[in-house]
């Protein structure tokens, strides 16, 4: 479950899914990467994105089979891989959230290469509008990196040791995570000195 802030959950699923022969040592030279990598990009991003203006969030209602694991009934993120299967579950749903009708959004994590897409709509953006875009662009996203990268990704039965995504050289240089290992929480409303509104996704793996 993604309960806690997620470069915390990843050091946690890094651990636990360690193989036996692999050394203490290199299990934390890569932890120590992966947790310099996150705050470099952290202060980078927030440097470029303009002030905080507005936050919002992301959650479920759950439904009786979820509830044994969320006992106040709200889930705290949406899939980014398959965000059509929660949709109907998404709490507030239609509320427009960002009445500006050009938006800037920020693809971070899990790329090397940061990159920025406009969207526009000229009634502003609800939660499912969001979900379902940023959903359908990190596809993209993914699907343009494997294309593009001469080390491809490992498929997952065929890891050994760390099960988590190995890096990839492509148009982005993904690493860390396939795109099933994301959920969305919410999203930072940032505007530049120029005008511009930029959103931060705040991405839980």
């Amino acid at each position: 479950m993604k309960c806690i802030p997620k470069l915390t959950v990843l050091l946690t699923v890094l651990l636990e899914s360690c193989n036996p022969n692999s050394t203490q040592s290199s299990q934390e030279n890569y932890i120590e990467s992966i947790q310099k990598k996150e705050f470099e990009k952290h202060d980078e991003l927030y440097e470029k994105s303009g002030k905080l203006i507005g936050e919002f969030e992301f959650s479920l209602k759950a439904d009786e089979n979820q509830m044994k694991d969320w006992e106040d009934g709200i889930i705290p993120w949406i899939s980014l891989q398959n965000p059509e299967l929660e949709i109907n579950q998404l709490i507030n749903a239609n509320e427009i959230v960002i009445k500006q009708s050009t938006i800037n959004i920020i693809f971070d994590y899990p790329l090397n290469k940061p990159a920025n897409f406009e969207f526009k709509n000229e009634k502003g953006f609800n939660r499912k509008d969001l979900i379902l875009l940023v959903s359908k662009k990190y596809h993209e996203i993914y699907n343009e990196e494997e294309k593009s990268a001469k080390t491809k990704t490992i498929p997952i039965d065929k890891r050994i040791g760390i099960i988590n995504r190995n890096e990839t050289d492509g148009k982005y240089g993904i690493w860390g995570h396939d795109l099933s290992d994301l959920d969305l929480s919410g999203i930072e409303i940032h505007q530049s000195t120029d005008g511009k509104i930029n959103l931060i996704l705040i991405v839980e793996s």
